[in-house]
């Protein structure tokens, strides 16, 4: 395969798994304040089942987060040698919306990287486990590269949409990566917000990623209505290969809800807003919806998994069950 940006949802798919063993670590097993270490696993006090179970995610961890990381190196280096290809970066670029939006994807990919390395490499690394309000200066200035590369991007994407006649007919839920690139740097920017001692910092944080944050959920709200709109009048769903993409609206509101979670942190840590209710509703509001979008989609996508997808040859959209 010739490279594409699209092949960044590898070490993109492998952070997720790895962040998705933390959490359900961070959150399962009692530790002191801040992110759980290995150092913090009780492994005496644990029983069988527990001690399994747990081995078997740490395994998990240890393994999509070298995946994650050794998978980016690479494509970093074919990234660089494309890029400098004008040929066949204006060839990408000048592509069908679908096709062009997948320069999204590095950005939400690299964002997924500086998850990776705060969380699920600094549970095995106590040198970066002990040391994170260091990084966190490193990690805001990647994260404003990060931002200011995003809106860069989205601002010629509106201009080239706005400028030239859409055709509807080509659109799919592909289209979306841009919103999901928005998640992923709110996520990253929030997380700073939330972790950082030190007040300055995390407050710039707070305020740029409250920006993309609205940003993304205008551009989320506008493209998913049209993309409803479309479906509607068309008379059937789109192509076989195309379907998956249904599910990246499950990543996205899972993103967003978190993102909204972690400036409600910042309030209540730096100016003691009592955040509870609204923090509350604000997680479950979007796991709701998160688990409802998936079991229409798994509905609505029935006769895909039945008839199609075993016999499939890939697809790039089916990262998105990712």
């Amino acid at each position: 395969m010739k490279f594409t940006p699209f092949k960044f949802q590898v070490p993109l798919a492998a952070g997720g798994i790895s962040l998705m063993a933390f959490n359900y670590l961070q959150f399962a097993v009692p530790h002191g304040e801040g992110l759980i270490k290995l150092s913090d696993m009780p492994w005496a006090g644990l029983s069988t089942v527990q001690n399994l179970m747990y081995l078997f995610l740490t395994g998990i961890m240890l393994i999509f987060t070298a995946i994650s990381l050794i998978s980016t190196v690479v494509l970093l280096k074919s990234l660089l040698v494309w890029l400098f290809n004008r040929e066949e970066y204006n060839a990408f670029m000048n592509g069908p919306p679908t096709m062009s939006i997948g320069i999204f994807v590095p950005i939400a990919s690299m964002s997924m990287i500086a998850n990776v390395v705060l969380a699920p490499l600094a549970f095995f690394i106590p040198e970066i486990s002990s040391n994170l309000q260091s990084l966190m200066l490193p990690g805001f200035i990647f994260f404003g590269c990060l931002w200011f590369i995003l809106f860069m991007l989205e601002f010629k994407f509106l201009k080239n949409w706005l400028t030239q006649p859409l055709d509807g007919a080509k659109l799919n839920f592909v289209w979306l990566l841009d919103v999901f690139a928005f998640g992923l740097v709110n996520l990253t920017g929030t997380g700073i917000a939330s972790m950082a001692a030190g007040r300055e910092l995390s407050s710039i944080a707070a305020f740029a990623s409250l920006l993309a944050l609205s940003v993304g959920l205008f551009l989320l709200v506008t493209k998913l209505s049209y993309l409803v709109y479309l479906q509607l009048k068309s008379v059937s769903l789109p192509q076989s290969p195309v379907l998956p993409s249904y599910f990246i609206m499950i990543p996205i509101t899972c993103l967003f809800g978190i993102s909204l979670l972690r400036l409600t942190e910042y309030l209540q840590i730096h100016f003691n807003i009592d955040t509870e209710i609204i923090s509350f509703f604000l997680i479950n509001f979007s796991y709701v919806t998160s688990i409802g979008w998936g079991v229409f989609s798994i509905y609505l996508l029935s006769s895909y998994f039945k008839e199609y997808f075993y016999r499939s040859e890939f697809s790039a959209t089916q990262w998105a069950m990712v």
